[in-house]
């Protein structure tokens, strides 16, 4: 799997920067048109998948062995391989039939990869969420290209492509929304991402890292597909739909994310976040677009496609780091962790690299992104239309918004993980990953650094990607000015590091004060609770969280023997959401069993009447 993953990036890679198409037809195999052809966008999004693969297949080298018995090593083995193929075959597709096959598969195999760790009651419930959102995602897409069939009158890429120029208003506002709804389903935009914090906690720690990392992004290449290469853009309520959602998605996303303990189930709601960061950027394009401003649209839809790829990057090593935390110390819970910089050097510096990348510092790959995202919203002044010229300005409030509150959220925990104390008898006794885990850490973390540092040689091709997506006449001046800057800035830093390192060494060491008491406690630190309260405190609203103390014994309340304090969170979306819907389908449901009356008299009326039905009904057409 490395090798093949290490292949097909390379060869990508050549394709993509000399704008190679390469072509494959395996339809002598079957009657459909199952044909692959791998253009600048499909070779983006190939490179991403090989990037990302590799150091995961490294990680699970080890990660694997010491987790799975033999016969279930075999079946995660293969179904991760799988896995990866089926996301490759979606990205090269170049017709419908052969994008639904490869994507249906990408689901089953998530899915298979799943069960690997156990089928217990809550997991197959989970499973079953997961399956019921991806398979409601892939009948929005199956209608998608269906719509599209009767005026390309044929599957293939090219003739969908013909036709999406000519296509009536209705049809492309039709098309829009379904690929809206199926990708964003996919992609976990709120409030369809409810799989997301459901599956991704429960799967193998390489699966997650794949999940998030690539899988999310393969439903950002189909959005992409859709928007801005079959139809090409449309009116500008497009573009403010999706910047809505994206606004939502990442504010939202991060919320959530800072009230959680279980760190896969943060790091999945952080993903939330950061499909909505991208949503921003291709909602700004899609804007743009539609009045006309084409250089702002490039470098709005180029900051998403480079946010897509770092998320991809930074995401992924985040969860492996989460797996070597899993492994080493068994838990992913906060309260139960710390101190583990100590004890796991490597995973806490590379984690770090990962905390840093995410919240968007700079000199890490998620600065570059977010900084092209954020300067194509100020582009907004420039343009004449009143409500863009007011919207996008706005936009970057949110954004920096969102920017602080993800900063909070992994200062927790990488402070509450790493620093400090430990909580509990496996973080005390916790020790470093193997070679092969924090290699494949390291790669990643090298990914995010090269990027954040030397950006200039990921940001021509992308920009040139972009610029072909939405007809740009010329670069935006604002990534050659970020290529030049950048680097001069990492070698001043660097410099800076170097003369602190020298000083560091003469510096006289001394015990932590601990307020004139004998030595520090594990309890004598911030939790997890603790320091997230004031942000939840002043976003009580969106939490909606019911809250339940127990003091024990009841009648001594000055002087308990236990104190209890328990809260459960309840979004908006599922309490007016999702839960009318659900209860609306069991009512209708329970209604419907009357029918099922066990008479087979009855079952014979039922018969006769739908036959009497029918040919009246042929007979009043005739």
């Amino acid at each position: 799997m490395a090798v093949a993953t290490l292949a097909g990036c390379g060869a990508s890679g050549h394709s993509l920067l000399n704008s190679e198409v390469r072509k494959l037809n395996p339809s002598l195999l079957t009657p459909f048109p199952f044909t692959f052809s791998l253009d600048p966008l499909g070779l983006f999004f190939l490179i991403l998948i090989c990037t990302v693969s590799l150091p995961v297949a490294l990680f699970s080298v080890s990660y694997v062995k010491r987790h799975y018995s033999a016969a279930r090593q075999k079946w995660l083995w293969a179904l991760l391989f799988l896995f990866v193929t089926s996301m490759a075959g979606v990205v090269a597709a170049s017709s419908g039939f052969a994008f639904l096959v490869c994507w249906e598969i990408m689901s089953l195999a998530s899915a298979g990869l799943i069960l690997i760790e156990g089928s217990s009651g809550d997991r197959r419930h989970n499973l079953f969420i997961y399956l019921l959102m991806t398979h409601a995602a892939t009948a929005a897409v199956i209608a998608a290209f269906l719509v599209f069939l009767p005026h390309s009158h044929s599957l293939d890429f090219a003739a969908i492509r013909a036709a999406g120029a000519t296509l009536p208003p209705g049809v492309r506002i039709a098309l829009f929304l379904l690929a809206f709804a199926g990708f964003g389903t996919k992609a976990g935009i709120i409030p369809l991402h409810l799989w997301l914090p459901r599956a991704h906690p429960i799967a193998p720690s390489p699966v997650s890292a794949l999940m998030s990392g690539v899988m999310l992004k393969i439903a950002v290449y189909g959005f992409v597909r859709f928007a801005f290469d079959f139809l090409v853009g449309g009116p500008a309520w497009f573009g403010y739909l999706v910047l809505v959602a994206g606004a939502v998605s990442g504010l939202l996303g991060v919320l959530y994310a800072i009230a959680e303990h279980d760190l896969k189930r943060l790091l999945a709601y952080h993903s939330v976040e950061n499909i909505g960061i991208i949503y921003l950027g291709l909602g700004a394009s899609l804007v743009f677009m539609a009045h006309g401003a084409r250089v702002w649209a490039a470098l709005a839809l180029a900051g998403a496609l480079l946010h897509t790829l770092n998320h991809a990057l930074f995401k992924s090593l985040l969860f492996l780091g989460t797996g070597a935390i899993a492994d080493s110390t068994h838990t992913v819970d906060l309260e139960k962790l710390g101190g583990l910089q100590r004890r796991m050097p490597v995973t806490g510096a590379v984690f770090l690299i990962g905390c840093c990348s995410i919240i968007g510092l700079p000199l890490f790959n998620g600065f570059i992104s977010e900084w092209m995202i954020f300067r194509s919203f100020l582009g907004g002044s420039t343009l004449t239309n009143s409500i863009a010229q007011t919207l996008l300005p706005l936009i970057v409030g949110v954004l920096a918004l969102i920017g602080g509150l993800a900063a909070a959220c992994f200062v927790k925990v990488f402070g509450v993980a790493f620093l400090g104390r430990p909580r509990s008898q496996e973080a005390e006794h916790a020790s470093e990953a193997p070679l092969a885990m924090r290699a494949g850490m390291m790669l990643l973390a090298a990914g995010c650094m090269v990027i954040g540092i030397w950006p200039g040689a990921f940001l021509r091709p992308i920009v040139s990607l972009a610029q072909s997506l939405v007809g740009a006449p010329a670069a935006p001046p604002e990534t050659l000015l970020i290529a030049r800057v950048i680097p001069w800035v990492a070698a001043a830093f660097l410099a800076l590091l170097a003369v602190v390192s020298v000083l560091k060494r003469a510096k006289r060491q001394t015990p932590t004060w601990a307020c004139g008491l004998p030595g520090l406690t594990s309890r004598m630190q911030y939790t997890s609770t603790s320091f997230s309260k004031p942000i939840r405190f002043v976003f009580g609203r969106v939490y909606k969280a019911d809250r339940k103390l127990e003091v024990l014994p009841e009648d001594q309340p000055y002087f308990p023997a236990s104190i209890s304090y328990h809260s459960v969170r309840t979004t908006s979306y599922e309490r007016f959401l999702y839960r009318p819907f659900v209860d609306g389908v069991v009512a209708a449901a329970n209604q419907l069993r009357r029918l099922q009356t066990g008479n087979i008299q009855v079952y014979l009326l039922y018969i006769v009447m739908t036959l009497v039905s029918l040919l009246l009904y042929l007979r009043l057409a005739g």
